[in-house]
């Protein structure tokens, strides 16, 4: 490869009349607090200030790769490869500091500065010096628009980025806030001696001085090249960013190029559509180990080139198939009835899917989730052995995390295993015998004994003040309710009754004298004794308080561990489809 570093400084680039162009599918802006801050600090940190004046010193911002040489001025803009988030930080910064000269009506400072951010080409016409495609027309209109009169509201990750780093350069460049800063360094009578207007005009060409090694590429291939080379060691950006980029280095002209692109947004754009928004790298790791091979986040740009050949037809199809990944993989962490049409036989999914993600807040589940919806939108597997599979992992989880909070490290092996073996089925026998093989199996051999659960189940309460213990514990009612009336989907109208009134003491809180009623009855019984209860009990429609009034006459204190024994050991043998110990004594047909 043949290119030259050269050492430059942010003015000659920004002085240079080019325009920078971040393309599409270069990763957005997203400097957090702890980037952008200590950006900011090290400027503040390198100004020096004595005897009335204050001036900046020299500092190295890295390495920055482009295709093309803007130190030639060539007659067309310049791609920024690596360096785009410094760019866009130096800009957001520059915004804020225009803005702060003009508020002390220096017109002429703030509009010499802004030079920086947008400028004029030979015809007159306006140019941005930063050109990002991926935050447009966000980044224009509240960083690159002196006047910013058009109102924006952020509604990306990346726009909020933006806001975030533009409100906190806001902050810190205040005069209190930049003076207190400096007298950390230099000391109260220094600081004291210096202007506002100096201070900033200091902090601008502390900035514009920074430097850099620029490396100016011939064309893409050569900069994907060098790219993937810096990036190689020390792993600076995300292996997402670097998978990205090998990628494009082969889809990169015509249809090919606009497909690569297009596709690319298309999986941010579901990753975003959700108030709940799943970031790229996360999903790509779930993904790649649900297909491909089970191993650790460094290794992954490894991976990926050793798995997928590095042509044209094996990158348009991996990025079909990683983009149908991604709209299954919303549906899994982000379920809605609206997904299925709100057709019913849908409504235990839904339920099934958010008691994983929001309940027992387990994330190795997707790993498996994402091979079963994969054999699903194949036809390889039958609606009983779909849900038998789904129906298995909430209740492992239920027991082994909620519940016993178990730790392993076999679960992402498992579930990894498991997912490979489910995608290569071709028909449904097959796909019936992975389940139960690599799944239930595995499942069962790490599920805790009856007398651990047994133990962690009978702790389980449930108060009416906010408590974190309540929602596993409502799961638990919730789930003993089905069972008992025979449903999968909980009660839309459900309330959780302390048979005694918790008022009584702590022990009411413990599942043992907890039952599931409507609201409207459980309103109606209040704070009255178990026996003026009863009468209100007979409203209700549940088949569960019916059998509990029909078998207790009367309800004391000392009842209540015996029935969280009993609820304990159906929960095991007939929820979670676990053997009873053999010696043991409980009929679980008659508790209730």
């Amino acid at each position: 490869m043949n290119f030259k570093p050269d050492e430059k400084n942010i003015r000659s680039l920004l002085k240079s009349g080019c325009q920078f162009v971040i393309p599409r599918f270069q990763r957005e802006y997203s400097w957090d607090k702890k980037n952008y801050q200590e950006f900011f600090e090290d400027m503040i940190n390198n100004l020096v200030a004595s005897s009335g004046a204050i001036n900046d010193d020299q500092y190295f911002l890295g390495t920055m790769l482009f295709v093309g040489n803007f130190a030639e001025k060539p007659d067309k803009p310049i791609e920024v490869v690596d360096g785009q988030q410094r760019l866009t930080t130096i800009t957001i910064l520059f915004s804020v500091l225009s803005d702060r000269f003009r508020e002390l009506g220096e017109d002429t400072l703030s509009k010499q500065l802004f030079n920086y951010i947008t400028t004029t080409d030979d015809n007159g016409e306006k140019v941005r010096v930063l050109q990002s495609k991926s935050s447009y027309p966000y980044f224009v209109y509240y960083i690159q628009d002196r006047e910013k009169q058009i109102p924006t509201v952020p509604s990306t990750e990346e726009e909020n980025c933006i806001q975030e780093t533009y409100e906190f350069f806001l902050q810190q460049t205040a005069e209190n806030s930049l003076k207190k800063l400096l007298k950390k360094r230099t000391g109260d009578d220094i600081v004291n001696s210096l202007s506002y207007v100096d201070i900033l005009k200091a902090l601008r060409d502390q900035v514009l001085d920074c430097t850099f090694i620029s490396i100016a590429a011939a064309d893409k291939d050569q900069a994907n090249r060098i790219f993937a080379i810096l990036n190689a060691k020390g792993k600076r950006l995300a292996y997402i960013d670097l998978i990205k980029n090998k990628i494009f280095e082969i889809l990169k002209d015509g249809v090919s190029g606009t497909f690569a692109e297009e596709s690319w947004n298309d999986i941010k754009m579901t990753l975003n559509s959700s108030s709940e928004t799943v970031g790229m790298a996360t999903f790509f790791r779930h993904y790649w180990i649900s297909k491909y091979k089970k191993c650790n986040a460094s290794m992954l740009y490894d991976s990926f080139n050793k798995t997928i050949h590095p042509n044209e037809a094996s990158y348009r199809d991996f990025l079909e198939d990683f983009l149908l990944n991604s709209k299954n993989y919303m549906k899994i962490t982000n379920p809605k009835r609206e997904d299925y049409d709100n057709r019913r036989e849908y409504f235990w999914l839904v339920q099934s899917l958010n008691t994983l993600n929001k309940t027992f807040n387990v994330v190795q589940t997707r790993i498996a989730l994402l091979a079963l919806y994969d054999i699903k939108g194949r036809n390889l597997v039958s609606t009983d052995q779909f849900k038998k599979a789904i129906l298995a992992i909430e209740n492992f989880h239920f027991a082994f995390t909620a519940v016993c909070s178990m730790r392993t490290n076999n679960l992402e092996k498992i579930y990894s295993r498991f997912a490979i073996a489910l995608r290569k089925c071709t028909n449904k026998s097959d796909a019936s015998k992975i389940i139960d093989e690599k799944l239930i199996v595995p499942l069962g051999k790490l599920y805790p004994s009856y007398d651990v659960f047994s133990a962690k189940f009978k702790e389980l309460f449930f108060t009416k003040k906010d408590d974190p213990a309540n929602v596993k514990c409502k799961y638990a009612i919730y789930k003993l309710n089905c069972y008992f009336s025979g449903k999968d989907i909980f009660e839309d109208d459900g309330s959780i009754e302390h048979i005694l009134s918790e008022t009584t003491g702590d022990r009411t809180l413990n599942i043992g004298n907890l039952i599931l009623l409507e609201g409207k009855v459980n309103s109606s019984a209040g704070q009255k004794s178990y026996v003026e209860k009863i009468p209100c009990y007979q409203k209700s429609q549940y088949i569960w308080i019916k059998r509990f009034i029909e078998v207790n006459k009367d309800w004391d204190e000392g009842m209540i561990n015996e029935r969280a024994e009993r609820l304990s050991a159906v929960y095991y043998k007939e929820i979670l489809k676990q053997d009873l110990p053999k010696n043991s004594t409980i009929k679980v047909e008659d508790v209730v």
